[in-house]
């Protein structure tokens, strides 16, 4: 039977600022770099769990072939466990044997993934450098005993509570250590590719915009935090998704209220189905003004760069 691949890619890439499996990537994407090299290690079905943007990986996706999509709607509450569980039916009767493939992992090598799939063990992780990485290898008999977990537990945990534990798989790939959580890793991963195929490190435009009144009043991050709270209905969530207190976030969302004389967000008092927290309709305006602006300015950018630095490189590394 064949060889099978789950990919989350539903999470708010809270850290990087931008939304990480469409981020690009040796001319392409960090998930067209994780199918492609999924297909030339032979693997086939591939479920992608899509949340944060999810039209977006849709139409990028359109028309893939053995690739299908499934949607966590709480992905704004849940954690990547949840998405997991929610991919693994369609994996069910597909496959034998299956990766776990986070998206931001985008670059270990086909003969990496052909190990994992072959390694004898239920449960199978490579390991570099003493240090274990991604993807993970499963046997599709641990779908069930994964689907009857609790959603709130990691992977690993959920594994370990069936008795199944982790073989190891040492591999010369350093890419299998290489998550990018933030712009700092995402230029560590560009120069690793660059190393790896030996041509030129690019450079690449970090755009940042700021609104002001009498004082810095809308910037990525409050942008991105009222994102969050109309995707999710709750302030708590947002802030942990943007790894912020509720004291800070509370602070800023006042005082952009004084300087712009209205509010953004109203408080749901609790009930039945709990409280709540969600924009206001002027808020609501605001925010899609920003975020309409900020496409726009980073559509411009790209154009910008390239046309001033498409032939600037910086060197090769040994």
């Amino acid at each position: 039977m064949a060889f099978g691949a789950l990919i989350p890619a539903a999470g708010l890439s809270s850290r990087m600022g931008r939304f990480k499996p469409l981020l690009p990537l040796g001319g392409s994407t960090f998930l067209d770099q994780l199918l492609h090299t999924m297909r030339a290690a032979g693997v086939g079905p591939v479920v992608i769990v899509i949340g944060w943007h999810a039209e977006e990986i849709e139409a990028h996706l359109a028309g893939q072939p053995e690739v299908f999509l499934v949607h966590n709607p709480d992905y704004a509450r849940t954690q990547m466990f949840d998405s997991i569980r929610q991919g693994l039916p369609l994996l069910q009767g597909r496959c034998s044997r299956f990766l776990v493939a986070p998206a931001d992992v985008p670059l270990p090598l086909p003969d990496t993934l052909r190990r994992l799939l072959e390694h004898p063990a239920p449960f199978a992780r490579p390991i570099y450098g003493g240090r274990r990485g991604h993807p993970a290898a499963l046997d599709a008999h641990l779908i069930e005993p994964l689907l009857a977990a609790p959603p709130s537990l990691s992977l690993k945990t959920a594994l370990a509570r069936a008795g199944v534990l982790p073989a190891d798989l040492p591999v010369e790939d350093e890419a299998v250590l290489l998550d990018t959580d933030t712009p700092e890793d995402y230029g560590l991963l560009l120069s690793y590719l660059a190393r790896r195929e030996h041509t030129a490190r690019p450079l690449w435009p970090q755009l940042r915009l700021q609104l002001w009144g009498e004082q810095p009043l809308f910037d990525e991050e409050m942008v991105r935090f009222l994102e969050l709270v109309e995707a999710c209905g709750s302030m708590q969530h947002a802030c942990k998704g943007m790894h912020i207190s509720y004291t800070t976030a509370w602070r800023r969302i006042a005082a952009a209220e004084r300087t712009l004389g209205f509010a953004l967000l109203e408080r749901e008092s609790g009930g039945a189905q709990g409280g709540g927290s969600r924009l206001t309709e002027e808020g609501r305006t605001l925010l899609h003004r920003c975020s309409a602006m900020q496409r726009e300015l980073q559509a411009c950018c790209d154009r910008i760069f390239e046309k001033h630095f498409s032939d600037y490189t910086l060197p090769v590394q040994d």
